[in-house]
């Protein structure tokens, strides 16, 4: 499926920069499945707070980049 090879190559970019790939996730639920929607976005929820804040939010973070880039 192509969208699966857009989020592998996604995961490999994050991984470049130091991101953990657990910050980006494709899941198809149907409209017809609220229940099973409702349940993903809190167990996403709950995994961001795990992980706490995004690494590149930082302000020096994108100094950091540039300057691994040369």
């Amino acid at each position: 499926m192509k969208c699966n090879l857009v989020i592998e190559g996604a995961h490999k970019i994050l991984k470049i920069l130091g991101v953990d790939e657990r910050y980006l996730k494709l899941k198809w639920i149907s409209a017809s499945e609220g229940n099973i929607f409702a349940e993903e976005i809190r167990s996403f929820t709950k995994l961001l707070k795990e992980l706490g804040p995004n690494p590149l939010a930082r302000k020096d973070a994108l100094e950091e980049l540039n300057a691994a880039a040369g």
